[in-house]
């Protein structure tokens, strides 16, 4: 009986090492350019990132903003009528 229990606490612990080793290899596929790991949590944080609207003011999550590049610059609305409005006040 004891044999059994000590089977399966080496597949428990073969299981974590293994586990540990593939993070390793998925974490090294997701660096970015500079070779700074960049993790899925970063990239949400970064996502979630509140940004002004120029016309009315109003901060919203940069993962729902209206983004709109003009004349080279990238602007983030909270909808499509600020993104309108900008455009209006701010012919090219």
């Amino acid at each position: 009986m004891y044999r059994l229990f000590l089977i399966i606490f080496l597949l428990i612990v073969l299981y974590f090492l293994l586990r540990q080793m593939f993070r390793g290899f998925i974490n090294s596929a997701t660096r970015d350019g500079r070779g700074i790991s960049v993790s899925s949590a970063e990239r949400d944080e970064d996502q979630d990132q509140m940004i002004e609207d120029p016309v009315c003011h109003t901060f919203v999550p940069k993962r729902i903003a209206v983004i709109e590049e003009m004349e080279g610059r990238t602007y983030c609305f909270c909808s499509k009528e600020c993104a309108v409005t900008f455009r209006s006040q701010h012919p090219a």
